[in-house]
């Protein structure tokens, strides 16, 4: 089937999206005015760093042979109807505009989807031939018999060599079969008011800023010096750097079967006691009304996340929101490369229409043309070659990000990011961990010791090992 000519190059503005380092020694910058980041001296230990070389020392380029691949299916299709299943209208704008296969679209919610998906898998009725799944719940199913590999969609793996390797890593089972794709890649960075950064650093520039987020110590020196300039705070909520340090792991919540306590997550429990103990953070909770409110009212220096969180989320983009701080934000990489959320597109085994679902996967994740309008309209899409090209792009510029090109400062942390120790429960985990987190640092619970304690019981309350 032949694709649709795309001649709007703004579809991806009008989505809405579900809600969905280096060393210690921090460069003092240019003489601003402001106390430049130093090492801290305080008790609490903040998360090692781990150095990391330059985006283009990587061999970004996704060796296919990395991957379990199966023999290529010859598929086609038994049924006329094709029915997707999604968690918002994304999924379903992305396939009106850029395949020609007609679908019956079936929204849910972000609190409904896995429920719904559960019922009709274990029945099949009315079952999905495609569906889309959110990060934090993706790998469920594509760790089961509920999802069919690719291969099986007569797609090869040579047809992937493009996309960021974390996001093949993040769509296998545990046989290393590639089971879904995505369409963009979530790199995240620091997302910075200008404003706020001259009043409480005396400068605004990216290049300027940068130092004070190179390292978790200059973060907590720069946090100090964010608060004694007056009502401002460096973050919002404390939750707005727990993916950065999350990501920084060298090894997974389970080893040999057993729940486990990275060092880094360990130094985590003081970090975030550190900051709220001192007064550092708004003390809001993500997705709250006073952490939505604090994206405008210049009191927060930064926000930590991918481009989906600027555009939508904060609402930046003009064509996504009102923000009236719009263009009065900059970004710079933050003190570890993280992830943050993206959406997976996966066939159901009661796919009877396989040779539509392989089209639109197609048409959405791979097609070189698609992608390109995707990323011109701001997403930063899942192919290394278009991306690296847009990061070499001196014209590329976003007016709501104050002119800057986002991608040079995103290329690093996409190319850097390895999801092979993510587990199907490491979304349940994470929430245990908040909990026990937010207990700690209330006081609640005395010690980090006490902390890691309460955090494993509750892991194995909730039957995850």
């Amino acid at each position: 089937m032949k694709t649709k000519k795309i001649i709007a190059l703004m579809l991806s503005l009008a989505m809405v999206i579900g809600v969905a380092a280096c060393s210690n020694d921090v460069e003092a910058p240019a003489e601003t005015g402001a106390a430049a980041p130093a090492e801290t001296t305080a008790a609490a230990e903040t998360p090692a760093e781990t150095e990391a070389a330059p985006a283009e020392t990587q061999d970004a380029t996704v060796d296919a042979s990395a991957y379990n691949e199966l023999a290529i299916a010859d598929v086609a299709d038994e049924d006329d109807e094709v029915v997707v299943y999604g968690f918002n209208e994304e999924v379903k704008t992305l396939i009106e505009t850029y395949s020609d296969i007609s679908v019956r679209y079936e929204q849910q919610t972000s609190d409904t989807i896995q429920q719904v998906l559960d019922n009709v898998l274990a029945s099949g009725e009315d079952a999905p031939d495609l569906f889309a799944c959110d990060a934090d719940y993706a790998r469920k199913y594509m760790n089961s018999d509920n999802t069919l590999p690719i291969n099986d969609l007569g797609i090869a793996y040579s047809e992937l060599t493009e996309m960021y390797n974390y996001t093949l890593q993040f769509a296998t089972d545990d046989e290393n079969i590639i089971k879904g794709l995505a369409w963009q890649a979530c790199p995240c960075g620091v997302f910075y008011n200008r404003t706020v950064a001259q009043n409480t650093l005396g400068v605004s520039e990216p290049e300027d800023v940068a130092p004070y987020f190179e390292s978790w110590d200059a973060f907590l020196e720069t946090a100090r010096t964010v608060a004694a300039a007056g009502d401002y705070a460096i973050i919002s909520s404390t939750g707005d750097i727990f993916r950065s340090i999350l990501n920084s792991r060298t090894s997974g919540w389970i080893v040999n079967g057993q729940i486990n306590i990275d060092p880094v997550m360990e130094d985590y429990f003081d970090l975030a006691k550190t900051l709220h103990d001192e007064g550092l953070t708004h003390e809001t909770s993500q997705w709250s009304d006073a952490w939505t409110a604090d994206m405008s009212n210049e009191t927060v220096l930064s926000y930590w996340g991918p481009m989906w969180l600027a555009r939508f989320s904060m609402a930046l983009d003009p064509t996504a929101g009102d923000n009236p701080t719009s263009g009065d934000w900059g970004i710079v990489a933050a003190p570890g490369d993280f992830y943050w959320g993206g959406t997976w597109l996966m066939a159901s085994k009661y796919c009877n229409s396989k040779a539509s679902v392989a089209q639109i996967m197609r048409d959405i994740c791979i097609d070189a043309d698609n992608l390109q309008t995707m990323a011109d309209g701001g997403e930063f899409v899942n192919s290394i070659a278009i991306m690296t090209a847009i990061g070499n792009d001196a014209s590329f510029a976003l007016e709501w990000l104050g002119g800057q090109n986002p991608v040079p400062v995103l290329l690093d942390a996409a190319t850097q990011i390895d999801n092979s120790i993510i587990t199907e429960n490491d979304g349940a985990i994470n929430d245990q961990l908040d909990s026990v987190v937010t207990a700690y640092i209330n006081g609640d619970i005395a010690t980090v010791a006490e902390a890691e304690d309460a955090f494993i019981a509750a892991v194995e309350d909730a039957g995850i090992v």
